[in-house]
């Protein structure tokens, strides 16, 4: 199938960055699939949401001239690729790639190189502001990005090199400057276990807590071990609302902002 020069019914699987990355290139949307849209992504309340994971007889009736989904497994109910390809022409995103990356392919496939480099440079300015408020904080100090499993009491870091890629936590802050938890010292997938947090986060001097709203945030503050972790005790945790482990160029804006509170408050006396 041909991809459509200006596709008029997009469907985005994913509702993270498909569906970002659509909206930064001012794609129309039909629906999406796999979570609710988060507050920071400017979706039309009338875009509906679809089943999840994606039924394609749904797809089907919204008749999508142009589809967007991740690439993670092609032939998986969650990221059903190769049997999307004969309902309309699918393009992939790629979740060990960066967004930038995954939104310059969109924007050449589809022929809108300027609104990306538009998008890039509106992202960059944000960041620049940032390290040049923060450099001190930033050349000085460690970080880290995490949420908390309740069921299995651990916290799940988000730093780049785990099996779940780039995620959007760590992209930003290494696009800050910022010192991160290395990948080696954590889980195959980011996870810590709650007896390994001084072993783990002692040496962490601000931590961005991300709170899902699902009570998981306040478990956590009532966990003795977490309140004796030196960046707990010297109040350097800022808590951001929301699911922004992926996403695209309006998860990295939020989390821009979110790293320039907790950096407000880890900033050197």
């Amino acid at each position: 199938m041909d991809i459509p020069a200006s596709p008029q019914r997009v469907l985005a699987v994913d509702s993270r960055i498909s569906l970002e990355s659509a909206l930064a290139l001012d794609l129309p949307i039909a629906g999406y699939s796999h979570s609710r849209a988060r507050p920071w992504v400017p979706v039309a309340d009338n875009v509906p949401m679809l089943t999840a994971p994606p039924d394609l007889e749904q797809i089907l009736t919204l008749a999508p001239d142009l589809i967007l989904c991740p690439d993670s497994s092609p032939s998986s109910d969650w990221w059903p690729l190769i049997r999307l390809s004969s309902i309309a022409p699918v393009l992939p995103s790629n979740h060990l790639q960066s967004w930038q990356v995954n939104l310059q392919q969109l924007g050449n496939w589809l022929g809108k190189p300027q609104l990306v480099q538009q998008r890039l440079s509106e992202h960059d300015r944000l960041i620049a502001d940032v390290r040049y408020q923060h450099a001190d904080t930033l050349a000085l100090q460690r970080f880290a990005a995490l949420y908390y499993d309740t069921v299995k009491r651990r916290a799940m870091v988000c730093s780049q090199g785990t099996g779940y890629g780039l995620v959007m936590p760590a992209q930003v802050l290494s696009e800050l400057g910022g010192q991160e938890i290395g990948a080696d010292r954590l889980g195959p997938y980011g996870e810590v276990a709650l007896e390994c947090f001084g072993e783990v986060f002692g040496d962490v001097d601000a931590i961005l807590l991300i709170d899902f709203g699902n009570g998981a945030a306040r478990h956590l503050s009532a966990e003795p071990l977490w309140q004796r972790l030196p960046a707990v005790r010297a109040g350097r945790v800022h808590l951001i609302n929301g699911n922004c482990v992926f996403g695209s160029f309006y998860t990295a804006r939020y989390l821009a902002q979110g790293w320039r509170s907790l950096l407000v408050r880890g900033k050197p006396q």
